[in-house]
């Protein structure tokens, strides 16, 4: 009799524990299908750095999400609200495949994960691509497809498809830029100053957004003739407009432009003035420059031509070199 109670004291046992651990195994396959579920579908195509959860709540108890990846370029850290960031190379020069697992744990120890194929874009800086490598880019779009940003090539005009229009006030020319007499950029609807004087074989610098219309790579309606020498200028101040709000480039820049507010005297204290510049000739991308330094600050006017080197942000809405930033006249 001993025996048997001891027997069936065993089995109970046994039945308990598996039991428990059924539900143990049941809690986090629940917690593995709700990670599936809120990240299966999303993009694939991760350029930015993005957040995802640290635990998930469970019927029992919580249970904690360890994210890894198996890059070395992309980092992972949780944050002080429990979620995770994934941090990746926003300036990576080449395409990164990379796999995203997330291993859930309980209590106890056990564990459960799955996995998400994920890819970093290369990334697209048409503030610091060449002319030449910017063609080439337009060149690989689809038809209706764009340039993320607008930005500015220098080239000679060696067609005119459409002339000066005095009633539109723009005209179409075909500009080639270097030697890519192969890969040609039609300037649809071209406006701005010296736009009616326009010959073949002129220099120029036209800004705006670059389309494929039906097989023709093309700046489209609305784009605007620049000084040439504004064309370097303009491509920063193009690109950085796409920035969103608390977003900064991870790079310095460096903008000539035409000082147009004064924002902030400059102070004797500080030894620094805020000026809001323009790059010549173009309207609409006006860039501050926050507690800027350099010799011959505090005589610096509106109307003044300066250089100014640093790192360019959005901040709250107001595209700025941050603080620290430098000139030169």
């Amino acid at each position: 009799m001993k025996k048997l109670t001891a027997l069936l004291l065993a089995l109970c046992l046994v039945l308990s524990l598996t039991l428990a651990m059924a539900e143990a195994d049941a809690g986090l396959k629940d917690a593995r299908s709700y990670i599936q579920l809120m990240y299966k579908k999303k993009p694939a195509a991760t350029p930015k750095d993005y957040t995802v959860v640290g635990s998930v709540p469970g019927e029992t108890e919580t249970y904690e999400v360890e994210w890894t990846t198996d890059s070395d370029t992309i980092t992972v850290t949780r944050e002080e609200d429990g979620m995770v960031k994934i941090d990746v190379d926003e300036d990576n020069p080449k395409e990164v495949a990379y796999q995203l697992t997330a291993t859930i744990k309980d209590a106890s120890g056990n564990t459960v994960s799955i996995s998400f194929d994920r890819v970093v874009p290369a990334a697209i800086n048409l503030d610091i691509m060449t002319e030449e490598e910017i063609v080439a880019l337009a060149y690989t779009l689809e038809d209706q497809a764009k340039l993320p940003a607008s930005t500015a090539l220098h080239g000679k005009v060696v067609a005119i498809p459409t002339p000066y229009s005095e009633e539109y006030k723009n005209v179409t020319v075909n500009i080639q830029v270097g030697e890519l007499a192969d890969q040609l950029i039609q300037c649809y609807r071209l406006s701005g100053e010296g736009a009616a004087e326009i010959k073949e074989g002129d220099e120029v610098c036209v800004f705006g957004l670059i389309k494929n219309y039906k097989g023709t790579i093309e700046f489209d309606a609305g784009c605007k003739l620049i000084p040439v020498e504004s064309c370097d200028s303009a491509r920063v101040a193009g690109y950085v407009y796409t920035l969103e709000d608390g977003a900064a480039l991870t790079r310095e820049s460096t903008i000539t432009g035409v000082i147009t507010a004064i924002p902030s005297a400059y102070s004797d204290e500080y030894k620094n003035i805020t000026v809001n510049i323009d790059v010549p000739g173009l309207e609409g991308y006006t860039v501050q420059c926050y507690r800027l330094t350099g010799e011959g600050a505090e005589t610096l006017a509106e109307g003044d031509t300066i250089t100014v080197t640093g790192v360019i942000k959005n901040y709250k809405g107001t595209i700025e070199f941050d603080k620290g930033c430098t000139f030169t006249k």
